[in-house]
């Protein structure tokens, strides 16, 4: 209690007083990157005495408490990047001399209200030896700042000492001569920082609303290896919106003969999706199958609907018009590979079946109810999963990745069901299953290292996992460039040290589900908070420092 006390005594006449009109700037150094360099802490008079020798040490910085005029000594002023976002790293190497006490709690913080006097260090150390801090920090600057030791920790008779201080600032806009953000056909492909880990990097891109920006077609290539389409390759896009006016017939597996569509699907749009996509050089992923949205509701009723018929076909129907769904898409796609591309593959996965599995999962209730999957009102347990794969199994070429993909994959329970539907897949001898499709739609606020264990719970199960459609919203909270840039150094580090490795299964490829902020579908998702959850931002694609979060990951 004594602790807590002094330590808010302390912040609170950093707050009030704000930084002392007797303290000279200490040397700052802005860097042609647009980052600052502070050398040194904050001047104190006879208090701090710099370029000291202590013992075989030279440039040691002394602070003598007992002399000082600040309730915090060990001080430096942040007041001139108000207002910004800044990523903070800080590093030296301390000494305390105290010979009252065996140990002192340092703790390294800062001021700031809105963040709840962040710490970048605290721990109790032995005194009278040297110890390292190596810390980092990513924080919105409010007002006017400080990032100090606390004085309610330390004895006032003590002596600190400090060498090899390094405080580096990163941000926009925190110097004059800062360089403009580079657009993102000027950088170096995120694909090709990559391409060491993962077999695929990619974007989701809506092909009737943005595909057609010249200055995306033009940079795609150059950042992406694999594209999904967001809309046009679900049911609702293939079928055209229309309802069939023909019919003819299709054997199903039982034997017998079942009306499918003999009018469409026409596949007019996918065919010159396909041939656009030749022409970028890029490849693609295909979703989806099957999935409770966006798939017309007069695919499940008796006579397609027609003549006001709503009552659901049995399960033995739905699965000849399952199959006859699945071989039609797969074999189209591979007929225009074999005239339009020499046989190559364009499409080198596909979502089989996407987000089957219920948000509430229970052991014995872990799919989507009749509510809110017709899928599910037609077979009442997930026999309609396993026979997507057995039938994608049948008419897909081996060599293209079938996936089952699902949001929300760190839930515990959540995910204790995609294994639930995974084990059931696998026991089909004549199903596959891939990889598991991790959308990975997260907060800013989200664990890498609890996401890292719903990885490995997949890999497990002896598959691989692709990162589907990755975006990270920020929610309620207002946007923090520097934050967001460390979520993605962190998460892209992650799935670099859980990759697909020769003999291993890991993360095989990365999507990211749009390809500047202003496109996202968060905003519908929090309406009235803009959501800036991407790499790149604004007409000319500049890049956010989110991108270089992803670079820097990816080169250390």
């Amino acid at each position: 209690m004594m602790k807590r006390t002094l330590l808010t005594i302390a912040a609170a006449l950093l707050l009030i007083t704000g930084c002392s009109s007797k303290n000279k700037t200490p040397q700052t150094i802005e860097n042609s990157d647009g980052s600052v360099s502070i050398t040194r802490i904050d001047e104190d008079g006879k208090a701090i005495l710099f370029n000291r020798k202590f013992g075989k040490d030279k440039n040691v910085t002394q602070v003598r408490l007992h002399d000082t005029s600040r309730a915090n000594p060990v001080s430096i002023d942040l007041s001139p990047y108000e207002g910004k976002d800044i990523e903070i790293q800080l590093s030296c190497e301390m000494f305390i001399d105290d010979n009252t006490t065996k140990k002192t709690q340092v703790i390294w913080m800062i001021n700031e209200l809105e963040e709840n006097f962040p710490k970048l260090f605290d721990r109790k150390v032995d005194n009278g030896k040297w110890f390292s801090v190596n810390k980092h920090l990513t924080l919105h600057l409010s007002g006017k700042r400080q990032l100090y030791v606390s004085g309610g920790t330390l004895n006032k008779e003590a002596t600190v000492y400090i060498k090899n201080f390094k405080l580096r600032l990163n941000g926009e806009g925190l110097t004059k001569g800062a360089p403009q953000p580079e657009v993102w056909t000027e950088v170096t492909g995120v694909k090709d920082v990559l391409k060491d880990y993962f077999d695929y990097f990619g974007f989701c891109v809506s092909y009737n609303n943005t595909f057609k920006e010249p200055l995306l077609q033009k940079g795609l290539p150059l950042h992406a290896s694999v594209i999904t389409m967001e809309n046009e390759f679900k049911p609702d896009f293939i079928f055209g919106w229309n309802k069939p006016n023909k019919l003819t017939e299709f054997r199903g597996e039982d034997g017998n003969l079942y009306e499918v569509p003999a009018d469409i699907p026409t596949f007019k749009q996918m065919d010159s999706i396909l041939s656009d996509m030749k022409k970028l050089g890029l490849k693609l992923r295909g979703h989806t199958l099957v999935w409770h949205s966006q798939t017309p509701a007069w695919f499940f009723q008796k006579n397609f609907g027609r003549n006001g018929e709503t009552a659901l076909v049995n399960p033995d129907e739905m699965n000849a018009r399952m199959e006859w769904y699945i071989k039609t898409v797969l074999q189209h796609v591979a007929e225009w590979e074999k005239k339009n591309n020499n046989g190559e593959h364009m499409i080198l996965a596909w979502d089989v079946v996407n987000e089957a599995a219920s948000d509430n999962a229970t052991d014995a209730n872990f799919l989507r109810d009749a509510g809110s999957s017709n899928w599910f009102a037609v077979y009442k347990n997930e026999t309609f999963i396993v026979n997507a794969f057995r039938y994608a199994n049948k008419y897909a070429p081996k060599d293209v990745k079938l996936v089952y993909n699902d949001y929300g994959c760190a839930s515990t329970n959540k995910n204790r069901a995609i294994c639930k539907i995974i084990d059931a897949i696998q026991a089909a001898p004549d199903a596959r299953i891939d990889a598991a499709g991790m959308q990975t739609h997260v907060g800013i606020n989200d664990s890498a290292a609890n996401f890292e264990k719903a990885v490995q719970n997949f890999l497990a199960k002896g598959i691989n996992v692709q990162i589907t459609e990755m975006d990270v919203a920020n929610g309620s909270a207002s946007y923090n460039a520097m934050r967001l840039k460390d979520f993605y150094k962190t998460w892209f580090t992650m799935f670099i040290k859980n990759r697909k490795q020769p003999g291993k299964n890991g993360i095989e490829g990365v999507t990211l589900w749009g390809v500047r902020d202003e496109w996202t579908w968060l905003n519908g998702m929090h309406k009235g908070h803009t959501q800036y959850p991407l790499l790149f931002k604004d007409k000319e694609f500049h890049c956010k420092p989110a991108y270089y979060g992803v670079i820097e990951a990816a080169n250390e």
